[in-house]
């Protein structure tokens, strides 16, 4: 991993993620980006200065950024930090910084939200883990240190969740983890029956090696709550998962794991990007 993008509006929850991105820039000795997305004019980068000089309301969020930028940098002292600015929506934004400085790992915080929001609008931070391939992870609460030993990953293991997994195991193996594998039953009909899941997750479990695997299926009404109560009883420091993109009208009807994740658990979750999953982390 050679560098780590943290989108940021100086709040604290994204203050507590550009934290945590720090730790990992850190661990793995990678650059920092730090970008936000300010309300200036669609035209910005093509004005004139003079032009510029005429709208000092965006001069002074501009200039009231940077000062907000160099306190950052001051405090990453022993980290390369690059700082960026710009107009426009974030998720759009974040995805052609993304594809610009070949960013290999994002860091957001969430506050999650509840309700039609979660379907219809949906946090920045959703947003940017629907729209842009590229790993993301989302936090919610300070993380204390960058060790995740102890890792869930949650799947339905068919075979293209292979290689999902094996971008979420090249991250983690840099913690020497213990991984669990989980699926969640619902009572379901749609439910494979037991001894096809368990062959399945037997063959992701030798994916696993050198590393203590474990494997679990896990009853829940709900896919997305049985993760997450799986997660916290054997207490996991992170969740991954896999990112498959669904139509935005059946995301809607039924809704997404991984979102509904994003905005409810309160241990960090790694969304890895079904499209891009054939890269390597590292």
């Amino acid at each position: 991993m050679k560098s780590i993008l943290a989108p940021t509006d100086f709040s604290a929850c994204a203050f507590q993620a550009t934290e945590a991105a720090a730790k990992l820039a850190r661990r793995f000795g990678a650059s920092l980006h730090l970008m936000t997305c300010l309300p200036l004019p669609k035209n910005w980068s093509r004005l004139s200065a003079r032009e510029k000089a005429q709208m000092p309301e965006a001069q002074q969020r501009i200039y009231n950024t940077e000062v907000l930028f160099n306190d950052l940098r001051n405090r990453f002292s022993d980290i390369d930090v690059k700082t960026a600015y710009c107009g426009g929506k974030l998720a759009a934004e974040v995805r052609e910084y993304v594809k610009r400085h070949a960013i290999d790992f994002i860091v957001m915080g969430s506050h999650g939200s509840s309700g039609k929001n979660e379907y219809f609008v949906g946090s920045n931070t959703q947003k940017v883990v629907r729209e842009v391939h590229c790993p993301a992870l989302v936090v919610k609460e300070p993380l204390e240190e960058a060790n995740f030993d102890k890792v869930v990953f949650a799947s339905s293991f068919l075979e293209n969740e292979r290689e999902p997994f094996l971008k979420f195991k090249d991250f983690v193996k840099h913690f020497v983890p213990e991984i669990h594998l989980v699926e969640v039953h619902t009572s379901s009909l749609l439910d494979p029956p037991y001894f096809l899941s368990h062959k399945a997750m037997e063959e992701f479990r030798s994916l696993c090696a050198p590393f203590r695997c474990e494997t679990h299926i896990h009853r829940n009404f709900n896919v997305e709550r049985g993760i997450r109560t799986f997660a916290e009883e054997i207490g996991a420091k992170l969740i991954g998962i896999s990112n498959h993109h669904r139509h935005p009208l059946k995301r809607m009807l039924i809704g997404s794991n991984v979102e509904a994740l994003v905005n409810h658990s309160s241990i960090p979750v790694l969304s890895i990007d079904y499209e891009k999953a054939t890269e390597a982390v590292s």
